[in-house]
């Protein structure tokens, strides 16, 4: 029964409704997870005997007592949600009274400055307490290993036995902690600087800044002033916030779902935009890892780009055409996003790997290859730019290397539109979708697609591919030139089923949308008949 079950980590760490009970967001739960992932980084870090030297250029308890070999060194971050201070001081006094040297931040903060942090300082591990785009109720807890990444899913059975051993919270050791001094501003003189021009170019580039129309939405989370500010210092004067949803607010009052791919969340910022004859729109998840880009359409009205749309474009501006000198740059996506990344991949030289969903597989992409992770991205508008700056989905700096395209395109003449027609003309035209189900039971929906798929849709004979890992089922078929594809796979942070569904390659982009819409009356019809 469920009031017996105690949490475990999902595809993005631990998300749960706030509560008393053992499955729910807590001080014990936060108490007992955090001692068991102290307990758990200690045993890893004796049995691997690595170092844990404390930097020259800082200083601090882990200098002044372990002047040779320092303490483990943890940064805990938290979002404005309800709980989340008192969960982020709870964590911080943990770690702390386990020993641990604690970097405690001070405001709410978006989850990339965790992962930042750290790889650029070389810290141990970070913690963001985060419920990222869930409802109201939820909050979370999610974890960042010594090299930036979340927690790999084959650790987590392990992690979680050491959670389990923690006998009595009440009875774990705590320390106060005091916060240290605010980070965004050293986060963002970072991520800008990815786009700063040569000096040569400086003139023109901030003369092509000035005259972009930015309009953008934190959907009141906790990425507000961080972009905000991201604009400012990268020459961006005309960048206007969505005001009714600029500053944190745990009740989400505008929207039903913080979520930017919900087409109701972003309806104050599609208006903003009308209003301001907006160029280019983004719209922020509350944590700030995921972004939503927007375009002005040809009719001079505004759309959202699809997770997919902007995966692939932005692969096309930050990852060059491989010359044959080194290893090839790795780029990566997931099993459920478009399979344009793969064949523009294969045009291009580049190394292309598929991984399960969620950014704790993304970011190991490149584990196996020679080459390095040079750009990764998830269906779900989740976009890593930089993996060496901030190794998982960072929304603000997608945002950033986005609005710096578009500046130069509208410059020229044209626009992020123009670009993606040119993918199209190039590789064949793509659609896709997503229906969502929720549902309390979605893995018995998923089971349902799995045991007994359909043998045919929109006329195409299909094959039915099982996902690693009993993650769902995929069907692909092709008919002359043009493939289709339907998932069906459980969701890792809600309640809720979801199906995937694509054309690809299709002669035209009407064609592709005709076949898509036939394709997701036939799916939602078998869904409705379960």
């Amino acid at each position: 029964m469920d009031e017996f079950r105690q949490l475990s980590f999902g595809t993005a760490g631990m998300r749960a409704p706030v509560g008393p009970a053992p499955h729910q967001m807590n001080v014990l739960q936060v108490t007992r997870t955090t001692a068991g992932v102290a307990s758990w980084l200690a045993e890893r870090a004796a049995r691997d005997h690595i170092p844990h030297l404390v930097p020259e250029d800082e200083t601090g308890i882990g200098r002044s007592i372990y002047p040779q070999d320092g303490p483990l060194r943890v940064v805990v971050g938290y979002d404005a949600r309800y709980g989340s201070h008192t969960f982020a001081a709870t964590t911080a006094e943990v770690f702390a009274g386990a020993g641990f040297e604690v970097m405690l931040l001070p405001t709410p903060s978006p989850t990339p400055i965790i992962p930042w942090m750290v790889k650029q300082r070389g810290l141990d591990a970070g913690v963001q307490i985060t419920a990222s785009h869930n409802g109201a109720a939820d909050n979370g807890y999610k974890v960042f290993l010594a090299n930036g990444r979340q927690l790999y899913a084959d650790m987590e059975a392990e992690l979680e036995r050491y959670i389990e051993a923690v006998e009595d919270p009440v009875r774990v050791p705590r320390v106060t902690v005091r916060p240290v001094s605010d980070q965004v501003r050293r986060y963002i003189d970072e991520i800008v600087d990815m786009i700063t021009p040569r000096q040569a170019d400086l003139l023109r580039v901030n003369s092509e800044r000035a005259s972009l129309r930015i309009v953008y939405t934190a959907l009141h989370g906790v990425g507000g002033r961080a972009m905000s500010n991201a604009f400012q210092s990268a020459g961006f004067a005309l960048a206007s916030p969505v005001k009714a949803q600029q500053y944190p607010d745990p009740t989400f009052p505008t929207v039903t779902f913080p979520n930017p791919e919900e087409s109701s969340a972003i309806e104050l910022l599609l208006e903003r935009a009308a209003e301001k004859d907006a160029d280019i729109l983004f719209a922020l998840d509350p944590d700030a890892d995921r972004c939503a880009v927007g375009i002005r359409t040809a009719d001079g009205g505004h759309r959202m780009l699809s997770g997919d749309e902007t995966g692939t474009l932005l692969s096309t501006r930050l990852v060059p055409e491989y010359t044959g000198e080194g290893a090839p740059p790795v780029v990566a996506t997931t099993v459920v996003s478009s399979q344009l990344l793969r064949i523009i991949a294969e045009d291009k030289g580049w190394d292309y790997t598929e991984t399960l969903t969620g950014f704790k597989n993304l970011s190991r992409a490149a584990d196996n290859s020679r080459g390095d992770l040079a750009f990764a991205y998830e269906e779900a508008v989740g976009t890593c730019p930089a993996p060496d700056l901030v190794p998982d989905k960072d929304g603000i700096a997608t945002a950033l290397v986005t609005a710096d395209w578009a500046a130069e395109l509208k410059a020229a003449g044209v626009s992020l539109q123009t670009k993606l027609d040119e993918l199209y003309r190039r590789y064949g035209y793509f659609a896709s979708t997503q229906i969502a189900v929720r549902t309390s039971d979605p893995r018995e929906l998923v089971d349902s697609w799995s045991l007994h798929p359909p043998e045919e849709l929109i006329g195409v004979p299909l094959i039915a591919r099982p996902l690693p890992e009993n993650q769902g089922l995929s069907v692909s078929g092709r008919l002359d030139s043009i493939h289709i594809r339907v998932i069906g796979r459980v969701s890792g942070t809600e309640a809720k089923a979801k199906m995937y569904l694509e054309v690809a390659q299709a002669s035209s982009h009407e064609e592709a949308s005709e076949l898509l819409k036939r394709l997701q009356s036939e799916v939602e019809g078998w869904v409705g008949q379960l």
